[in-house]
């Protein structure tokens, strides 16, 4: 949760995971947290070299979410 080392942001991060859980009102809501990773994922070295099984399961999931966040961008703009 955050970067090697961070600890601060770390806490932030983990205060913030907290929470969403005490103030969600109901199972599956999303919350956006306002954390910005400081590099481009595609940028980021640390990936393992396999996707993990979390990830394969949801990837067109994911697909999809990023291209309504795209899209919702290209609509305000």
């Amino acid at each position: 949760m955050g970067q090697v080392g961070d600890r601060e942001g770390q806490r932030k991060v983990l205060l913030k995971t907290l929470e969403v859980l005490e103030k969600a009102k109901k199972p599956g809501e999303v919350w956006h947290l306002p954390f910005i990773w400081p590099e481009e994922p595609k940028n980021a070295d640390w990936q393992p070299p396999e996707m993990s099984p979390l990830i394969k399961f949801y990837l067109e999931d994911i697909k999809k979410a990023r291209r309504q966040q795209e899209d919702q961008a290209k609509a305000k703009a």
